[in-house]
């Protein structure tokens, strides 16, 4: 529905009766097949009333981004019936929901907060105080031994690096018991620690633990869940922790709930946050083991709708390395009619300063040639602030917007607040009342509003009375000329004003993770100072509003965060050691960084080093790029072509 086809593979994955276990390369359209699959399930009733389908996400623009899709296609009805959330959320909820059903010696006896890993040093100071405490029951340390049923030793707990304490979450279990390494026993001791405090401070990974021995301890409430879903979606298969995957087994393995997990193997990036290392084997044992009626499938998508077919033959390289045994990529557009080099090369500068000065030479040109700032994207492996000391004064004296969507404001990421229900709630509340014409913004406010008074499409005079006379007369006391220049005061009083009227009780009601803890203050505070900064003293209201979305500012971000974007022309900076060091210790996860780099150039693909660094631990991607017959460029010829 509103596209002209779907590769076979697609089509058979939007159809399937059973569960199924799609790999979907890069550009291969996932989003779109998750959002068929939904429309068709519902449309055709197979997802009867009053069952829903749970879509999982890693991110909360994902998420939002698959929803839309499904809006645009179906009943307010049908869409009601739609969760389209992100792990965290979803866990939440079910927590919030069934906390009553922990097992006695995890019960939640005070309110709780989500909480965030705890510092390296707040770490080694609790690892003391549980090895103080070993072989004693009245203290904390004797008491994990005792309801772990193992004896530790001081030296293994106390030696337990910062990595294996946080990773240790990944191999625990709260019910059965399951303690795998003294990261699992510090992580056992860190979730008992925590529910005997006031209020519990608890991670999204240990709600995920809480909530699987919920579900491990209580059959009904796991009947319950499976009878409200009828399918379920899971994107981005391949960065599924142990946490989350292990959760979603102990819930829906063994049910009807039909199973849907799209993901590419070559594209795990996040092995350091606890991703499994055979995310699609575990879950062709536990979902696919079967006979054949029942519908379950594997399937490969080998479309590349993104990039260019000079792009897809390097990225054909580059899989051959991660995924031998796959079919190639099947590029669906042409190459530009351009030489070689323009389409795709490595970039060689002579020292820091001079490759700088090529970067923005290189993107100024493109700008100039009429492409937008947002479709180039400069992705590095790390240290993203550092890239924007290095690159800001260089872009500015070409005129050039730099925008770190890395860069933390007040408590988040420019990045992640940009999808913060919060701060979209109060930007286009502020849009609306800076103009004369209330457009998109007017509409999203009343959807936004309509929600919060629980009224429907169908609602009339009571839309009328509750949503619209109401936000008329809002504008009519707050409006204000948006080729104003607004002071941070001004700001600040017209962000209270709109908080005021949209109340916020109802604001912080908008996400999950607001329910909790001081996030909500957080972004909250984040959202104020990211206005505040937009106006720098010198923009009026609507370059505010342009500056603060990010127009006409050419994005830098890390390889992590570019994950499930594209553009139109990709520079990939610091292909080199000091970028990469970690590139010997796990080649896997270098090769999978830069193939999903790579993969999201649309039209152009540059990589760019400079002669002062080394590239020996990278020598690896090099020889692939040599293969796939790669041009190396100097950096003063690339930036002026």
């Amino acid at each position: 529905m509103g596209i002209d086809k779907l590769e076979d593979a697609a089509m058979h994955a939007v159809k399937a009766t059973g569960n199924t276990l799609v790999t979907a390369g890069p550009g291969a359209g996932k989003t779109e097949l998750l959002g068929q699959r939904g429309v068709f399930l519902m449309q055709t009733g197979l997802c009867a009333y009053p069952r829903r389908i749970l879509a999982i996400s890693f991110k909360r623009d994902a998420a939002r981004n698959l929803r839309e899709r499904f809006e645009r296609r179906c009943s307010k009805e049908q869409i009601e019936r739609f969760d389209s959330l992100t792990f965290d959320a979803f866990t939440k909820q079910l927590f919030d929901r069934f906390w009553r059903g922990l097992p006695a010696e995890w019960s939640l006896k005070n309110p709780y907060t989500i909480a965030y890993a705890p510092s390296r040093a707040e770490t080694q100071q609790f690892q003391r105080s549980v090895a103080d405490g070993l072989g004693d029951e009245t203290k904390l340390g004797g008491r994990i031994e005792k309801i772990a049923g193992v004896r530790a030793e001081r030296n293994g707990v106390t030696a337990t690096s910062y990595e294996d304490y946080q990773n240790g979450i990944q191999r625990l279990s709260l019910a059965p018991v399951r303690v795998g390494t003294y990261g699992a026993f510090l992580h056992f001791a860190r979730i008992a620690w925590a529910l005997d405090q006031n209020p519990s401070p608890l991670t999204f990974q240990m709600l995920g633990r809480l909530l699987q021995a919920v579900v491990e301890s209580n059959p009904v409430i796991r009947r319950a869940i499976c009878a409200t879903y009828s399918h379920v979606f899971i994107d981005e298969f391949q960065d599924t922790t142990y946490v989350q995957y292990e959760l979603m087994r102990s819930i829906f393995k063994g049910s009807t709930s039909v199973v849907t997990a799209v993901g590419d193997d070559k594209q795990r990036i996040m092995r350091w946050a606890g991703a499994q290392e055979d995310s699609f084997g575990e879950f062709a044992a536990d979902f696919l083991d079967g006979p054949p009626d029942l519908g379950r499938a594997r399937l490969v998508l080998q479309s590349n709708y993104r990039s260019n077919k000079r792009i897809v033959e390097i990225l054909n390289i580059l899989k051959g390395r991660l995924a031998p045994t796959e079919p190639d990529f099947l590029a669906v557009r042409d190459a530009p009619d351009l030489p070689p080099e323009q389409i795709c090369s490595v970039a060689v500068s002579e020292n820091e300063s001079e490759e700088n000065a090529n970067i923005a030479a290189f993107v100024s040109r493109r700008i100039f040639a009429g492409i937008d700032p947002r479709q180039i994207g400069l992705l590095v492996r790390q240290k993203a602030n550092d890239w924007e000391d290095r690159l800001a004064p260089y872009f500015e004296a070409s005129g050039i917007g730099l925008r770190n969507e890395d860069r933390n404001v007040g408590g988040a990421s420019i990045q992640d607040l940009m999808v913060e229900p919060y701060a979209q709630a109060i930007v286009d509340s502020l849009e609306f009342l800076s103009t004369k014409r209330g457009g998109i913004v007017w509409t999203r406010l009343v959807d936004l509003l309509m929600t919060v008074e629980g009224l429907d499409e169908q609602a009339g005079d009571q839309r009328k009375s509750r949503v619209l006379d109401p936000l008329d007369r809002f504008k009519s006391k707050n409006l204000f000329d948006e080729a104003a220049i607004p002071s941070a005061a001004q700001i600040e009083a017209l962000v209270e004003e709109v908080e005021a009227f949209l109340e916020l009780p109802r604001l912080a009601a908008l996400a999950p993770q607001y329910q909790q803890g001081n996030y909500f203050d957080q972004i909250r505070a984040a959202t104020l100072a990211f206005l505040k900064e937009a106006t720098n003293g010198r923009r009026n209201w609507n370059e505010v509003f342009k500056w603060y979305r990010g127009e006409g500012q050419v994005p830098l971000l890390t390889i992590t965060k570019s994950k499930g974007l594209e553009y139109d022309i990709v520079v990939q900076l610091g292909l080199d050691d000091t970028q990469w060091w970690s590139f010997a210790k796990d080649p896997a996860e270098g090769h999978s960084n830069f193939f999903v780099a790579a993969s999201r150039a649309r039209d152009r693909l540059h990589m760019a080093f400079c002669k002062a660094n080394k590239i020996q631990k990278i020598n690896e991607i090099y020889d692939l790029l040599q293969q796939a017959q790669v041009p190396v460029q100097e950096g003063c010829e690339w930036a002026g072509k």
